[in-house]
């Protein structure tokens, strides 16, 4: 009993503790929490401060903005009807018309600054809105009712607050939003008036790039063309007078003379280690940076991109280029034809016009390659062609392919300079990053090649006008912006495969590089995997829904169980052999004849190149129906055994002795293991030694074969050892049926026969004339 009651009574003290505890940490918690709100109350009365002291600001800085807004899109206004009007005396040239989608894109992003401070105004009001009304939210809608109480009162007073400045907010942002109506008027004026100027450039663009002005061989267009001349210079001047004269010329030539300075002293900082290079390059440096410098005050200076300032800075690029290439008479001739073309462009000279004069500009170009003794140059054909294309009233087509020609010269230039670059900072190392950053910096230099000559052609307007159009087959969506976005991210994709490639072989394990096999085999499951994401992508650039596949997939079910179950097993076949490591790249495998190395390996085969440089593609299907000998399957080495046979009686230890010393002496074999020298047995010749060496690659068995086969035989010439040779005899078996060899024995005897008779015949006329001479003859008569 008294066990009992001691028991119970440890029993209700451990209760009492328990509850104790359980209440003292509902308490500490209640009280964390009353903590934690009446913090973030304390909080939002302060963030309500704060945004009373900025609506003060607001309210004192929104008249002079809204002052400052109201004359800046007067000012716009202005200029958008003064562009309108423009457009009677701008002419039907592709150049007036872009500086015209230039100037009103200046418009726009004059009005999106004008009004980006009231438009942060807007959104600092639209946050303080959506502040309060969270607020109103958190009171109205609790979700625990014990907090409900304590919510009310702690947030009661910042409510107070909030709906008190909630009411001078919505009276600010009244007054903001209609400011701001007022700008997105003029925006939507300004883009309708874009894209009337949009489609009457693509019009002017056609019929200047795609029609012929008229032939100059026939006497009316000849006329015509003085007529385009002469109404030329009567509207010309009325055009370029007031683009002219709105540019902001002080700020553009300041910014540009900061901005080419900065320039240049980078340059001078890139080559401060190679001052004989800065020397030589200074001209064609500092015009590099002088384009540079006006590239960056013409995008960042308001009203200054029209045809003036665009031309000037590709003259000026491209002069600088032209100065670095030192490209010979070729490309100065073609460089004064490229800027002869700039000005036409920059007087908005008639398509006729064009005509007319490049005729002169071509002849005189192509003459003076012909003078300079440059017949065979491609250069002096293509101007010969121009001129006789401007001849028949294609002037423009023909200005452009020779500008085009000529700025692809510069581009190869400058893709071989990058790459001479590269080449010495890889400081030819064979793995170098410099190495993998080749075909990206020749990838980047043909795609800006390609899209200056798409802008210097089209222009914004008509490259959006012409990426914008689509072709509906089927299902899917075909337009030029995805087509060139497939071969853009196509090449991207290539370009990152053989990065990827490239960059295992710096991939090290405990010191040791990957496996040329293993690397492989990663880089292909890699392809792969990325060439199906390719498709992937390809699908939804072109807009096919994934649901369109399941045709396709029934279609290959069927044509997989008729016609294509090779091409399938193969495939399979080599998923198994690349990831079952059997046999990998570089391997020397024996496949039935086919004994060789192997250099590839994907899905579909397995490439082999036999010792003798034959080259066989093996299905990967046939390498798991039969055996296959992989002589490097653990690792490259291989042993060689070379029988070598002495005669009876020569000492054995002699002959070990000298075998051993050859094999290692020879530079290919192996020192571990170490070559071994064997007597197989006491033949019928003598004897038969085994000299068994290993080598570390197979593909080097027959040449030190023949290598150890020649030192061996002049050693034991040197040292008198006989090597026995089984003598062999030879008998001659006629050809032809027995009757052939009968009659051809017969004949041969006949021969014989008749060679014997006719020297016999000679020896008895020689012997008689010697028993019986001739009588002699005296005065004519015998006697």
């Amino acid at each position: 009993m008294t066990r009992n009651r001691t028991g119970v009574i440890i029993l209700g003290i451990v209760s009492l503790c328990l509850a104790l505890a359980v209440g003292r940490g509902a308490f500490a918690a209640q009280t964390e929490e009353d903590g934690l709100w009446r913090s973030i109350a304390d909080g939002l009365t302060q963030n309500i401060a704060i945004k009373g002291q900025e609506l003060a600001r607001m309210r004192q800085q929104l008249p002079a903005e809204k002052t400052a807004l109201a004359a800046n899109l007067a000012h716009s206004s202005s200029r958008l009807d003064q562009l309108l009007l423009l457009r009677g005396v701008a002419g039907d040239t592709p150049w007036a018309s872009r500086t015209l989608l230039l100037e009103l894109a200046e418009l726009s992003r004059a009005v999106d600054v004008a009004g980006s401070s009231l438009e942060d105004m807007q959104a600092t009001l639209a946050r303080t809105k959506q502040e309060y009304a969270t607020l109103r939210q958190i009171r109205a809608q609790n979700a625990s009712r014990e907090y409900a109480e304590l919510i009310s009162e702690e947030l009661a007073g910042p409510g107070r607050d909030f709906k008190e400045l909630k009411h001078a907010v919505d009276t600010i942002k009244a007054e903001v939003d209609d400011a701001l109506a007022q700008a997105a008027a003029l925006s939507a004026d300004i883009e309708a008036a874009r894209v009337d100027e949009t489609e009457r450039f693509i019009e002017v663009f056609g019929r200047t790039y795609f029609e012929s002005s008229g032939s100059l061989l026939r006497l009316a267009n000849l006329l015509e063309v003085l007529d385009d001349i002469q109404e030329w210079a009567n509207a010309g001047p009325r055009f370029w007078g007031p683009v002219l004269a709105f540019m902001p010329w002080a700020g553009l030539l300041g910014l540009t003379v900061v901005d080419s300075l900065v320039a240049l002293g980078l340059l001078r900082l890139l080559l401060r280690r190679h001052p004989e290079t800065w020397l030589a390059l200074r001209p064609g440096l500092v015009c590099l940076a002088l384009g540079a410098g006006l590239f960056a005050a013409r995008h960042s200076v308001l009203y200054a991109a029209n045809q003036f300032t665009s031309l000037l800075w590709v003259s000026i690029m491209a002069y600088a280029l032209f100065r670095l290439s030192n490209g010979g008479r070729e490309l100065a001739v073609l460089f004064a034809c490229f800027l002869a073309g700039i000005v036409q462009d920059a007087v908005n000279l008639p398509a006729s016009a064009v005509s007319a004069l490049w005729v002169v500009v071509a002849s005189g170009g192509a003459w003076r390659l012909h003078q300079g003794r440059s017949s065979r140059a491609v250069a002096l054909w293509l101007l010969g062609a121009a001129a006789a294309a401007s001849l028949f009233g294609f002037g423009p087509q023909a200005v452009i392919a020779v500008q085009a020609v000529f700025m692809l010269h510069l581009a190869i230039y400058v893709s071989g300079t990058v790459q001479r670059w590269l080449g010495e900072l890889a400081g030819g190392r064979e793995r170098s990053l410099a190495h993998l950053a080749q075909p990206l910096a020749v990838t980047v230099l043909a795609a800006l090649y390609i899209a200056w000559v798409l802008v210097f052609m089209g222009g914004p307007g008509l490259v959006e006008h012409v990426f914008a159009m689509t072709f509906a087959v089927g299902k899917a969506a075909i337009s030029l912006e995805a087509v060139s976005w497939l071969i853009v991210v196509f090449f991207l994709l290539r370009l990152l495969q053989a990065w990827f490639q490239e960059l295992l072989a710096f991939v090290n394990f405990r010191g040791r590089p990957m496996d040329a096999g293993l690397a492989h085999t990663v880089g292909a499951a890699f392809s792969y995997v990325t060439w199906t994401l390719f498709m992937l992508f390809a699908l939804r650039l072109f807009e096919v829904p994934l649901g369109a596949l399941t045709w396709i997939a029934s279609g290959l079910s069927v044509g997989i169980g008729f016609g294509l179950k090779d091409i399938v097993n193969n495939f399979v076949s080599g998923l198994i052999i690349m990831f079952g490591g059997a046999v990998k790249k570089g391997d020397i495998i024996q496949q039935g004849k086919n004994l060789g190395e192997v250099v590839d390996l994907s899905v579909r085969n397995t490439i082999v190149r036999t010792l003798d440089n034959t080259t066989v593609i093996i299905p990967n299907s046939s390498f798991l129906r039969g055996e296959i000998v992989n002589l490097s399957y653990h690792d490259t080495t291989m042993r060689l055994t070379i029988p070598v046979t002495v005669a009876p009686g020569t000492k054995i230890k002699k002959v070990k002795k000298l075998l051993q010393s050859i094999a290692k002496e020879h530079p290919d074999v192996l020192k571990k293991p170490a070559p071994e020298v064997l007597l197989r047995t006491l033949g019928r010749l003598g004897l038969e030694f085994d000299l068994q060496v290993w080598i570390d690659n197979f593909l080097k068995k027959f040449v030190v074969q023949s290598e150890l086969a020649t030192t061996i035989d002049q050693t034991f010439q040197e040292n008198k050892i006989l090597v026995p040779f089984q003598g062999v005899k030879l008998k001659y078996k006629p050809k032809g049926t027995e009757a052939m060899q009968l009659e051809a024995s017969r004949e041969a005897l006949r021969q014989k026969r008749s060679s014997v008779f006719g020297r016999v015949r000679l020896l008895r006329r020689v012997h008689a004339r010697r028993r019986w001479p001739a009588p002699a003859v005296m005065g004519g008569v015998e006697e």
